[in-house]
């Protein structure tokens, strides 16, 4: 407290500020949608000035491009947690990495979709959904790899995977299908490509 009585605001640093700024765009979005989602804006919610926004981030892609990068990394880190307790059997891995994949998108259910669809076309979406494609088949190669029978995952199969993953998180975005339908279609189909 000051002299006055009143609190001292303590200054961020760089991190903590950018840390802020992510958080409250993401809550920007959550509450109002991408549409309504600018630096200025963000920089009105954050109660701070809009030069300090684009000192982090520069554009509103920029911006978006950090909230998917980060949601990516928050559903590899779950998977990585779900497999690190799972042994070798085929359905149980399977089982853990649907649930892994379909949880983290019940989980951001509200962002995510505005988030991709703001950078729909654009060269950044592709090369981070593809940065997150090979992440995500690296850790189920390794997961299923002792399940396999020659010790291998094809990269065809692979791709099953995250194409079914892809088109049932799109279904269940859009209200076709339930979450514990998607699970089971996912998992019986990582276990069958295998």
């Amino acid at each position: 407290m000051s002299d006055a009585g009143t609190p001292t605001r303590r200054r961020m640093s760089y991190d903590e500020r950018h840390l802020q700024l992510r958080e409250t765009a993401r809550a920007l979005i959550r509450d109002e949608g991408t549409d309504a989602f600018t630096l200025a804006r963000l920089a009105d919610r954050a109660g701070v000035t809009k030069p300090l926004v684009y000192q982090h981030f520069g554009t509103r892609s920029a911006v978006l491009v950090e909230l998917y990068r980060e949601f990516k990394g928050r559903a590899h880190l779950a998977l990585d947690a779900a497999l690190a307790t799972t042994g070798d059997d085929l359905d149980e891995v399977a089982r853990v990495i649907a649930d892994a994949y379909l949880d983290c998108i019940d989980a951001e259910s509200t962002e995510v979709p505005g988030v991709g669809g703001a950078l729909s076309g654009s060269a950044e979406l592709e090369d981070l959904r593809q940065e997150a494609d090979d992440a995500f088949s690296a850790r189920c190669r390794a997961a299923l790899a002792p399940s396999s029978p020659d010790g291998g995952v094809p990269d065809a199969a692979l791709h099953v995977i995250l194409g079914a993953a892809d088109a049932l998180a799109r279904a269940i975005l859009r209200g076709r299908i339930g979450f514990d339908d998607a699970r089971r279609a996912l998992a019986k189909t990582v276990a069958g490509v295998v």
